[in-house]
């Protein structure tokens, strides 16, 4: 078997599970527009998946360039900055299998629709930054997943081809970006916000627990 020489991975929903707090600062930002509805953990998380745009438009059943939408993804990515970690933790085994690739010497990074200044606050607190030798967001100037713009870039970064890469998600975007990038391996977490979908069955890895990607390792 041929050994994968770097791993890129999605962040909410695979890393971490930020829904908690992807729930709290839509509510926030809902409340702070004078909406009079809230979101339970089970209402938010069909919205989560492609970014903080759509989920406005996907939470207010409006189109992305909509003003209402506008106005409520402004008013989240200005939240989510204040509040980018106050619930959220990394998965069960996310800690340990990084370290465990980092001790082999496997380089890692992230792509993600998050924010790009939300997404540092979150690696930083959450202690993942240091496992990493790069992480995107679409705001560094990428097209958005599933396009496979950040996995390219973060495979020139690590010196790596994208054909010995593993992309890990938990949505369809994530799939299609490995799949758009040519990569060795795409994973699925079934950990995360999406289920699988069924055109995917049978061509992804799918990881019961994170630390069954050790198990790609000869």
């Amino acid at each position: 078997m041929n050994m994968p020489k770097a791993f890129i991975f999605d962040l909410d929903g695979t890393l971490v599970d930020a829904l908690p707090d992807i729930r709290a600062n839509a509510n926030r930002a809902l409340k702070a527009l004078g909406y009079a509805f809230e979101l339970s953990l089970d209402d938010t998380r069909p919205h989560v998946g492609g970014g903080a745009q759509k989920l406005a438009a996907s939470i207010l059943g409006k189109a992305m360039d909509d003003p209402d939408t506008m106005a409520l993804y402004h008013a989240f990515a200005d939240i989510y900055e204040k509040h980018p970690a106050d619930f959220g933790r990394p998965f069960p085994g996310v800690i340990e299998t990084l370290q465990a690739l980092k001790e082999r010497g496997i380089p890692m990074s992230c792509v993600t629709a998050k924010p790009a200044k939300a997404r540092v606050q979150v690696l930083d607190r959450l202690g993942i930054t240091p496992y990493l030798v790069t992480a995107l967001s679409p705001e560094d100037g990428f097209a958005k997943k599933p396009a496979p713009d950040m996995l390219y870039e973060c495979c020139r970064r690590m010196g790596v081809d994208t054909a010995d890469t593993v992309m890990v998600g938990d949505t369809a975007y994530d799939i299609e970006a490995g799949f758009n990038a040519g990569c060795m391996h795409v994973a699925y977490c079934e950990h995360g916000y999406q289920p699988l979908p069924p055109e995917f069955e049978g061509q992804v890895v799918r990881l019961a627990r994170f630390d069954e990607l050790l198990r790609l390792l000869p």
